[in-house]
């Protein structure tokens, strides 16, 4: 039971720097919680940062005089021991008391998923001991879980830990833009936004060349998830079928999906098809855009498109280097798109994004010359629905068409602040 080897603090008082790496915005956030009993879970995909997360917390615990030996960290990554069997040697080894007893205690649980009937578990310690206070972490979307959400009803917060997103990476790689002169910088940021879309933002991808970045997205990522966690969640009969899916949706990202066609070119029934496509969304690999339409339940009926998760992975395993290829996906993913539309008649808007309840048609054309044939499936959207304007992303195009009732503006890709403050976001 190594459970020194994880709390070092216990002996010197301090996390090591190595562990700490550099504070996110998120963090103060997730601070922010901290006096409130409700356990906090993190999640988010592999290496996008949640147990640095979980170690900057404990070095603020300690800088603010936290006795060290109130501080339990464990990962179930490597390890399994049982919760119970952990605590049980905690309280006798570093608290010499009950948890019950001990008054105020900070449990951090990284990578939970992977203790086996976790939502119970932690239930019985979050019921029993109110003075603990969890944090839990994953690999997953675990915090989205029925059972998590059924066993841990209002005794949770949730935060996603994401890979930086492009005002975080500028700032990590001391890269200085001015927002309000997009012209003036046009160089640096087509530059950023390559390298953005190429890295994904996981921090530890930033550094790498072009062949390290690939092999450490498909060994160190990709694999690691595919042949190791979800067959240790799921019943997985045929060990490449998620990884040949993921290769294809990184080919194809924001193809529409059908599941039974789909089935038939893999060689398996659509049922085992639909079934790993969603361990791939539960591991974070993978992301579903819906048909749009007023009634949501009306658009998880219709027809989906998939994308997968981080542009970095698209790179990676499709060998695309240049960041117009990877667009659509850069913009769906960063502008966190829910839904696209295709009408009967095929006609197809990219994108629709329902910030605050509005309603905005975004369509990407990464093409040297914008017409305004291109606008037509967004004119035909905002006529059906009731909607004034709509947003074409372009190449280098800037613009606006115009029908005398609705309006679409053109906005080249590298004006990434002019296009956020358009879609007032």
């Amino acid at each position: 039971m190594d459970v020194f080897g994880f709390n070092p603090w216990w002996r010197t008082g301090r996390v090591p720097t190595s562990l700490v790496g550099r504070r996110r915005k998120i963090f103060s956030e997730v601070f922010s919680y901290l006096d409130l009993r409700q356990m906090q879970i993190l999640y988010g995909p592999r290496r996008a940062g949640k147990t640095t997360l979980m170690f900057q917390v404990i070095d603020e615990l300690l800088r603010k005089k936290t006795d060290p030996s109130r501080i339990f960290y464990y990962s179930f990554d490597e390890k399994r021991e049982d919760i119970e069997s952990l605590l049980r040697f905690y309280e006798q080894e570093i608290l010499g008391d009950r948890l019950s007893d001990a008054g105020r205690v900070f449990l951090f649980l990284d990578e939970i998923q992977k203790l086996e009937g976790w939502p119970e578990k932690t239930k019985v310690i979050y019921d029993f001991h109110p003075k603990v206070k969890m944090f839990l972490s994953g690999s997953a979307s675990i915090a989205l879980a029925k059972e998590s959400k059924e066993s841990l009803a209002g005794r949770f917060f949730e935060f996603l830990v994401e890979p930086l997103d492009l005002e975080e990476y500028l700032e990590f790689t001391g890269t200085e833009i001015d927002r309000r002169r997009e012209k003036v910088y046009e160089l640096e940021i087509k530059r950023s936004l390559r390298h953005h879309a190429l890295t994904g933002g996981f921090i530890e991808a930033l550094a790498l060349d072009d062949i390290q970045r690939k092999k450490y997205f498909r060994e160190s990522l990709l694999e690691r998830v595919i042949y190791r966690d979800i067959p240790e969640h799921f019943t997985v009969k045929s060990m490449d079928l998620p990884y040949l899916l993921m290769s294809v949706f990184c080919d194809r990202p924001g193809m529409l999906v059908d599941y039974r066609s789909l089935g038939n070119d893999l060689g398996h029934d659509q049922r085992t098809v639909a079934g790993y496509v969603s361990y791939l969304e539960y591991s974070l690999l993978a992301h579903k855009l819906y048909n749009f339409s007023p009634n949501r339940l009306t658009s998880e009926k219709k027809a989906r498109k998939i994308y997968p998760s981080s542009t970095a992975f698209t790179a990676a395993l499709s060998g695309v280097s240049e960041f117009a290829p990877l667009a659509e996906q850069y913009f769906a993913i960063n502008l966190k798109a829910r839904f696209f539309w295709r009408s009967p008649q095929k006609d197809e808007v990219d994108l629709v994004l329902t910030p605050d309840d509005r309603i905005i048609p975004v369509e990407i054309k990464m093409r040297e010359t914008i017409k305004e044939r291109d606008a037509r499936p967004l004119f035909k959207f905002m006529a059906r629905y009731g909607i004034s304007s709509g947003l074409v992303i372009s190449l280098d195009t800037e613009g606006r068409f115009d029908d005398g009732v609705r309006a679409v503006e053109v906005i080249p890709y590298w004006r990434y602040w002019t296009i956020k403050r358009r879609l007032g976001i």
